[in-house]
């Protein structure tokens, strides 16, 4: 990364980069219904991980780097999705229970954490919680920045995204009468905040700071 690039600049270009990925999660998604059960679409895998991996090395210019972080991102996501198909059941029981706690009683009585017809999307934080740290392991160790540094952003962002993003993309569904535009804003948001989360991580590590 150059090292002149201000960490405004570069929340910015990760933050466009990865709400973009989202916010074609969310239109994939959407052209599912009525079909859709869970919200981990294969297509994600390849969405994230190309315009997410892309923003990361933007400034790079470099075609090796970009190629690894968005080879990087391929594997984070694909490894993170599978895991998450092969334990969605307990994980999801696990990571409903406890969102009890993480989640105001009257967004939770107002339906604002379900997108329609009944996709819990806060209930699955666990799961964006490991494959946010699993996609994160990959970046860390192909783009060569400090493990810590990297995963425990990547999880936390990506599982507080999906405690906010489905309050505020029903918020404005809800004003728009649309429930494209309430899937667009949730993955949007989700893929923004992991962007936020990530290129901070990547940012510090890249000017030797150690969180």
């Amino acid at each position: 990364m150059n090292q002149n690039i201000s960490l405004a600049k570069y929340l910015l270009v990760c933050a466009l980069g990865f709400g973009l990925g989202g916010a074609l999660w969310g239109w994939v998604l959407y052209s599912e219904l009525p079909d859709l059960e869970y919200p981990f679409h294969f297509m994600a895998i390849v969405i994230m991980g190309l315009f997410g991996g892309v923003s990361l090395v933007w400034f790079n210019k470099r075609v090796k780097q970009i190629s690894k972080a968005v080879l990087a991102g391929f594997l984070g996501f694909g490894v993170g999705f599978v895991i998450s198909e092969l334990f969605i059941y307990p994980l999801s029981i696990i990571s409903g229970y406890f969102s009890s706690f993480l989640i105001p009683s009257f967004v939770v009585d107002n339906n604002l954490v379900i997108l329609h017809p009944n996709i819990y999307i806060s209930g699955y934080w666990l799961i964006f919680l490991i494959i946010g740290t699993i996609t994160s392991l990959f970046y860390a160790l192909f783009l060569k920045i400090k493990i810590w540094s990297l995963i425990w952003r990547g999880g936390i962002g990506f599982a507080l995204g999906s405690l906010i993003g489905p309050i505020i993309g029903n918020l404005l569904g809800n004003l728009f009468d649309s429930i494209l535009v309430s899937y667009i804003i949730t993955f949007s948001l989700i893929g923004l905040i992991l962007g936020l989360f990530l290129s901070w991580g990547t940012y510090g590590s890249r000017q030797g700071q150690s969180l």
